[in-house]
């Protein structure tokens, strides 16, 4: 597990090991929280989703979001991916404030992401969830399922946006 968080000289997540399985995710996740609750800390979970219909969502464009996403984030934080496109960033010592700042460098790092559309090349755009512990989740399985749900009402509310649980 030491290799999980090693930084680079700058800081900056190491894409390989910051990029987990579902499993490992969901088992960190939980840790954070035990963590987070007993030393008086918050984080965040961000999640991204291309603004596509499932049928158009290639596979690997999700895999090429999470290492294109970790690489632009802290050494603390992770990514992981989730069927059908989504991609779930744990974000330690993020506040859900800080998410929109975190999303719009992240938009900027992602939209040069080559996409496709029946053969026609297209803008890329994304809609995104996210929410904070303790600030607008009490536990790591409702703080994701938070961010999801968020992030589904932002894709079919237009998509290309970011949606946040009210403030405390």
């Amino acid at each position: 597990m030491e290799a999980l968080l090693a930084p680079r000289g700058n800081g900056s997540s190491l894409h390989a090991q910051n990029l987990v399985d579902q499993r490992v995710f969901t088992l960190l996740l939980n840790h954070e929280i035990h963590k987070a609750t007993r030393l008086q800390y918050c984080f965040s979970i961000l999640c991204l989703t291309p603004d596509l219909p499932p049928e158009h969502a290639d596979p690997t464009l999700t895999t090429q979001m999470a290492t294109v996403a970790i690489s632009h984030l802290r050494a603390t934080d992770l990514a992981s991916t989730l069927p059908p496109s989504c991609v779930t960033l744990l974000l330690i010592d993020a506040e859900a404030r800080n998410l929109p700042g975190i999303l719009q460098r992240l938009k900027g790092a992602l939209e040069p992401l080559p996409l496709i559309l029946r053969g026609r090349d297209g803008r890329f755009t994304m809609s995104a969830g996210g929410g904070s512990y303790p600030q607008t989740a009490t536990s790591g399985s409702e703080l994701l399922r938070q961010a999801i749900d968020l992030m589904t009402q932002a894709k079919a509310g237009g998509g290309n946006q970011l949606y946040l649980p009210p403030g405390p």
